[in-house]
């Protein structure tokens, strides 16, 4: 029997599979166009594979799922003849002759080219750190085009962490598989965008809000640790930023009484915007004189040493301050003074969409984080709003009757 007939006639059931010849190269069948369907016969359990032509004489090789050769197919991780081939179609669906294709990717092929743009943006690459440590080495294998609804969400649910985890962990995924989608045209959104929705009411607010007395003592404290450190905190506490956005801060944006904040590397943003905030006098001053003698493009706030403040670096003696004034260390974070910042200036009537802009977020974000300030906020307008019955106007003289 010739390689070609043996394509035809030896890999769709399990009986003709089993009289291959074992070897490294795949058996081939042509199915439509430029897409061919491959067996890999093994000594244990063979595999599908997918081959999708350029049309100029290259072509794209992607493994597919193990064959039903010894165990039950369950249409993912191991097929029938049927279902491969169905998986291989899918992949390259739309495919002529003449068509030049893109390769097909894997969700690791995807998770690399996501860690590219994170990094590229500066972004947080502890986020594929996390991803790649929560996902199985058979679905890192798998093309993102044959990942469904069933196995994503079979995937989220199936994390054994805080719902919150869940969601932070799911819009990871999310984007890895939306940039692959904009580099293939072919994908469609519709299996991850359903699969992982975000798990309702996960989020519980844990704001911690500290009283002004506690920021200004923790600042003293701070600045008992260094005089760089203690301009840092002050920083923070004025502000509401994040420390990973100070920590980008330039001389430059250092403006007459204003701090240009650079927005944060979150999501796919490809171009670093700068939002202007307010802040006292005395704060622009003591920023001026610890950048004397640095040129424009270098950091703003540093450390004693003169370098700039990386990853984490202020936990420590961000904690020895908190110790100092005889607070929890464990409970008051520096998150503390974004979320005190903020609730500040929501409790002093500034509209929500002002204060987002300013603290580099959406207004959705502080309605669900903050909707007790909010409310507590605007109850006070809507009642001196309320129409008072049984109050008459200036000078009446009509009184209500008692039973």
């Amino acid at each position: 029997m010739t390689t070609i007939e043996a394509t035809k006639t030896g890999i769709e059931t399990k009986t003709a599979r089993l009289r291959l010849e074992v070897r490294w190269k795949p058996y081939w069948m042509r199915l439509s166009g430029g897409i061919s369907l491959g067996y890999r016969r093994t000594d244990g359990t063979g595999t599908w594979s997918v081959r999708i032509a350029d049309g100029k004489g290259g072509n794209s090789i992607k493994r597919i799922a193990k064959a039903d050769d010894d165990r039950r197919a369950d249409g993912r991780y191991t097929m029938s003849f049927a279902q491969a081939r169905e998986a291989a179609l899918r992949l390259g669906r739309s495919v002529d002759e003449d068509e030049i294709v893109p390769v097909i990717t894997t969700l690791a092929d995807a998770i690399e080219a996501y860690r590219v743009d994170l990094a590229a943006r500066n972004g947080n690459l502890d986020n594929v750190s996390r991803l790649l440590h929560n996902l199985p080495a058979a679905m890192l294998k798998r093309p993102v085009g044959l990942l469904d609804v069933e196995e994503l969400r079979k995937w989220r649910n199936g994390r054994k962490m805080a719902p919150a985890s869940v969601n932070r962990l799911a819009t990871i995924l999310k984007a890895v598989l939306n940039l692959a989608a904009t580099k293939d045209e072919k994908l469609s959104k519709r299996a991850w965008e359903i699969a992982l929705s975000a798990i309702p009411e996960a989020e519980s607010a844990n704001n911690i809000v500290l009283t002004e007395s506690t920021v200004v003592r923790l600042v003293h404290a701070a600045r008992g640790q260094g005089d760089e450190f203690g301009v840092l905190v002050e920083v923070l506490a004025v502000t509401g930023a994040r420390y990973s956005q100070l920590a980008r801060c330039r001389v430059r944006d250092l403006l007459d009484d204003r701090l240009m904040i650079p927005s944060s590397a979150k999501g796919q943003k490809k171009r670093v915007s700068r939002v202007p905030v307010p802040i006292p006098g005395e704060l622009v001053a003591a920023l001026r004189v610890g950048a004397s003698g640095r040129a424009a493009g270098d950091p703003l706030l540093v450390k004693p040493s003169g370098q700039p403040w990386a990853k984490s670096d202020h936990a420590r003696p961000f904690r020895r301050a908190v110790e100092a004034i005889g607070e929890d260390p464990e409970t008051v974070t520096s998150y503390a003074l974004r979320h005190t910042h903020i609730t500040s200036q929501l409790l002093a009537g500034l509209p929500v969409q002002l204060v987002a802009k300013l603290h580099d977020t959406s207004a959705s974000q502080i309605e669900r984080h903050y909707a007790a300030t909010i409310a507590s906020q605007t109850d006070d307008f809507v009642r001196a709003s309320m129409l008072r019955v049984d109050r008459g106007p200036v000078g009446d003289n009509v009184v209500r009757m008692q039973k």
